[in-house]
């Protein structure tokens, strides 16, 4: 079912550019899941996060969060859905209505992520059932993890072992 309503949004995001006619390069996504963990939440402010890293290409951004970590497209994406100042109503009202489709994240719990690490210069995070997350989510044609610089995948694995340790630490001094 997610699979098939991204696709639908991966066209409304062409459509939506073909009708404003404007030369911007436009935005195609695509994402897939059948870990009932993930979920489709709300925007988060970026500067609200732990830790925000965004893909080379500005397509989208990860986002370490308390309880989760998310991926969103980036600002500079969701600008890229605008139309143009003399478009019609019908292209404003599909332009409006992909803005709010795309004005969302995908989330993870990090109770339920098991690692973050490079591997090959690559962000990988893997499930608490060795699958791994996020890893089907695609911008602008390109796998979002894959697109991160090695240097932000690398400052965005130590904040998130560095929180899940606090978060174990934590843990482990609870009463049972």
């Amino acid at each position: 079912m997610k699979a098939l309503a991204t696709c639908a949004l991966a066209t409304v995001l062409s459509v939506s550019s073909a009708f404003a006619g404007e030369p911007k390069r436009g935005v195609s996504i695509s994402f897939d899941s059948d870990d009932s963990r993930t979920s489709v939440a709300a925007r988060h402010v970026v500067r609200e996060a732990r830790l925000a890293i965004t893909t080379r290409h500005d397509g989208a951004t990860l986002l370490l969060l308390n309880d989760a970590v998310a991926i969103q497209l980036s600002d500079a994406a969701l600008r890229a859905v605008d139309t143009k100042e003399e478009a019609s109503f019908l292209e404003e009202w599909l332009a409006a209505g992909v803005r709010l489709a795309v004005g969302k994240s995908v989330e993870y719990p990090i109770a339920n992520i098991r690692s973050a690490e490079l591997r090959g210069g690559v962000l990988v995070l893997t499930s608490d059932q060795g699958k791994p997350v996020f890893d089907n989510i695609k911008v602008n044609g390109s796998t979002a993890l894959s697109d991160f610089t090695p240097a932000d995948a690398a400052r965005f694995v130590s904040a998130f072992n560095a929180s899940a340790s606090r978060r174990g630490a934590a843990r482990g001094a609870r009463p049972q």
